[in-house]
């Protein structure tokens, strides 16, 4: 009898030399972003959903659980798209290891909740089961790998990072993702009004040129199938982000929709 494989540990991208890249999108909602959600504010980004649709490009959708529940029809509508995939992305989008960015921070203690949250949350909305987790601002520790784990959910990072979070300049988006595609790559990007203004405008670069190249966009569940997951090589099982020095919040300011303004930090 042979033994089943391992869950990776972690994934960052698949062996295999099939031109086959997966598109990611994290759909993250903080509770201040809920609150202006709730004030008229509309984080979708449904110009880049939009596109995705229309081109049925196949992609795995990185979802937190309140943004199933702020946005239940979207969500269920997403999740509906047979070329979509819907991973768990937490419930309230914490850092699990710190520093990270300017992410907000949850203890030890508190982080299975944010797993299993967002899994009831998600299953609720969409009907969906996640298989896979993304870490919000993807750091994490050893810890956090056996919470995510235990949890029955394999981590799925990225090795093309599209800097798309916050980034005003769809052109350097699409220059980074072209130049750091190869096959079996896993590419990081956000579908968020507000905060991440100009993927939209660097998807509709970024998918023809790709497949003038002969890819193929699939979902993490399809590039795992066509080779074996790519893992990190560090033992300390450590990733952390943090600015070069102390710095702000990256756009603080006041949010306006049909119910009134609200002040947020992001």
């Amino acid at each position: 009898m042979v033994a089943p494989t391992p869950a990776p540990r972690v994934v960052l991208g698949a062996e295999t030399t099939r031109p086959l890249v997966a598109l990611t999108f994290d759909l993250d909602m903080t509770p201040d972003m809920a609150a202006a959600a709730r004030a008229g504010f509309r984080w979708i980004n449904t110009d880049g959903t939009s596109y995705l649709e229309s081109t049925n490009v196949h992609a795995t959708l990185f979802m937190t659980g309140m943004w199933a529940e702020v946005y239940p029809a979207e969500a269920r509508r997403l999740a509906a798209n047979p070329n979509f995939e819907i991973g768990n992305h937490s419930y309230s989008h914490p850092a699990f290891h710190s520093p990270c960015y300017q992410l907000w921070s949850v203890s030890r203690t508190a982080q299975p909740s944010q797993v299993q949250r967002a899994q009831q949350a998600i299953e609720r909305v969409t009907g969906l089961t996640p298989k896979y987790f993304r870490f919000p601002g993807g750091c994490y520790d050893r810890s956090a790998l056996d919470i995510v784990h235990a949890a029955g959910l394999i981590p799925v990072q990225w090795n093309v990072n599209s800097i798309d979070a916050f980034n005003a300049y769809p052109q350097q988006i699409v220059a980074t993702v072209l130049a750091g595609v190869k096959p079996g790559s896993i590419v990081v990007m956000h579908l968020m009004r507000g905060n991440a203004p100009s993927s939209a405008a660097a998807l509709r670069v970024i998918i023809p040129a790709l497949q003038r190249r002969g890819y193929e966009f699939v979902t993490v569940s399809e590039l795992l199938a066509a080779g074996p997951a790519i893992e990190p090589t560090d033992p300390r099982e450590v990733v952390e982000a943090a600015p070069a020095r102390p710095q702000p919040a990256r756009w603080c300011g006041w949010v306006t929709g049909s119910k009134g303004r609200v002040y947020i930090c992001r």
